[in-house]
């Protein structure tokens, strides 16, 4: 055995004391008679070497197995020693959290038994309080019962007297009502044997009566025959009026025909001359909604449709949309830190062409008032779709269609801009009657038609959203929402059919 595995039983004999002296009896006397039998073996051991050499061989094997049964019971008795002292440390600690809990229970009971104390004597007193105040109350409603009784016994007798002066009264005044009423029916016996005879005379009457109707029935009938008679002759005097008048109606009727043709077709030369010159403004109520993500302020598109309000976190410049009408570029002053870039928005809501029937086209229109100095390059109004677009630029119309490969520009002759100049876009769809007529769109500034009109083709599409494109150019919309306050500087109301155009 090592002196490893001997360390660790020293201490726990020293721990454990008495408990420990048991184990080491048993072992000092299991080893003892080992050491016993090993002494006898090794005796015989001695005498065997005299006879052979075998016989040593077989002793030391015994030796050998003594031992390490020795070095087993050694651990075992290590593994047991150690298995109870952890128990017994659970059991101490254990013991220890009892004691702390049955100390506190102890509090509790003793606390409880005070307030259990206190309550009862408070409970003591109440029962008392109220045994005394219940004692008060029955006789004093004892009191109240004896003289209600007396008082209920002298308003009986009041009552009593009182019904008896009332049913002789009653009884007096029943005799004098009868009395009455005989004498009443008496005469009304009277009066009906008065009407029974005046009914006899009546009932003559009415048969003398009904002579005279039948004579007089007779009488009628005659000059009932006469009228007929008179009828007759006059429908038939009546028929020829008629037929002379019919001839003259009918010559009469048949000019009016003719003058009713001819006003009718005046009429609709008139209608469809007014319809293919006179437009109908159709309201659109907008504000500028959706940033093209095509064109962004920045890698990180801070500024977008979600967030228009802001400034580029980058430092470039770049619109902010501040309310429905209105958008300013934010400038950028330091071109080492960014650049002014491009913006593209639309307005939330398209113009569509008309689906019903009209009688007069259809105007569309928006206004846009410059609140910097002019319109600078990359900078244009208009209308566009997924086909194409049609904008106004600096002195130019820009139109790119399905049908064309590129850009078309035509040049506004004498054109500029000032800060607070205003500038409209309209949208003109023909009325239904207008077969040969195509849509089209217009310029104006500050109130007055610019250019001629650029007519569009049927792959132009039937929908177009207002559109800007915006650099270093802050503006103010009119989308119409409100016209009573804030009329259009264009007057819409004398806006006849466009009869030039650039294509």
């Amino acid at each position: 055995m090592n002196k490893k595995e001997q360390n660790p039983l020293g201490d726990w004999r020293l721990h454990w004391g008495g408990n420990y002296g048991n184990i080491n009896n048993y072992y000092s006397n299991k080893t003892e008679n080992e050491s016993n039998s090993s002494t006898i073996a090794e005796d015989k051991e001695e005498e065997s070497l005299k006879d052979s050499c075998v016989s040593c061989c077989l002793s030391q094997n015994i030796i050998e197995s003594l031992m390490q049964r020795i070095e087993k019971l050694e651990n075992v008795v290590y593994e047991f020693t150690k298995d109870k002292k952890e128990k017994f440390q659970n059991i101490e600690q254990q013991n220890n959290e009892n004691k702390d809990k049955t100390a506190n229970l102890e509090k509790i009971f003793y606390q409880k038994d005070i307030k259990i104390n206190l309550l009862e004597s408070e409970i003591k007193k109440q029962i008392s309080d109220l045994q005394s105040n219940l004692y008060k109350y029955l006789f004093e409603f004892q009191i109240e019962i004896n003289q209600l009784k007396k008082d209920n016994e002298t308003n009986i007798k009041i009552i009593k007297q009182k019904n008896k002066e009332k049913y002789q009264q009653l009884e007096s005044e029943n005799t004098n009502k009868i009395s009455y009423l005989e004498e009443i029916i008496h005469q009304k016996d009277v009066k009906i044997t008065s009407l029974e005879k005046d009914n006899k005379q009546t009932n003559n009457l009415i048969q003398s009566l009904e002579k005279k109707i039948k004579q007089n029935e007779n009488e009628y009938l005659n000059k009932i025959n006469v009228l007929e008679e008179n009828i007759q002759q006059m429908e038939g005097k009546l028929l020829e009026i008629k037929n002379k008048m019919d001839s003259k109606s009918y010559e009469t009727m048949d000019n009016l025909n003719k003058k009713i043709v001819k006003l009718t077709e005046v009429q609709e030369d008139l209608i469809s001359y007014v319809a293919s010159n006179r437009t109908k403004y159709i309201q659109i109520k907008n504000k500028w909604k959706n940033i093209d993500a095509r064109r962004k302020c920045c890698d990180d598109n801070c500024i977008n449709t979600e967030t228009p309000s802001r400034l580029c976190k980058n430092g470039n410049g770049f619109i902010d949309i501040i309310d429905d009408t209105n958008i300013i570029y934010n400038y950028n002053y330091d071109p080492m830190t960014g650049k002014d870039n491009t913006a593209w928005i639309d307005a939330e809501n398209r113009f569509n062409k008309p689906k019903d029937n009209c009688f007069f086209a259809s105007l569309f229109y928006y206004e846009i008032t410059l609140t910097t100095e002019k319109i600078l390059e990359y900078t244009c109004f208009g209308f566009r779709n997924t086909e194409g677009y049609i904008v106004l630029a600096d002195g130019y119309i820009d139109y790119l269609s399905p049908l064309n490969a590129k850009e078309i520009r035509y040049k506004i002759p004498s054109f500029s801009s000032n800060c607070g100049d205003i500038f409209g876009f309209g949208l003109v769809f023909p009325s239904t009657k207008m077969l040969e007529k195509r849509p089209y769109v217009f310029f104006t500034q500050n109130g007055k038609q610019i250019g001629k009109a650029i007519s569009l083709k049927e792959e132009d599409g039937e929908c177009f959203y207002l559109y800007a494109v915006l650099n270093c150019c802050s503006i103010e919309a009119n989308f119409g929402n409100d016209l009573e306050a804030r009329p259009f500087c264009y007057d819409i109301s004398k806006h006849l059919f466009a009869e030039e155009f650039f294509n």
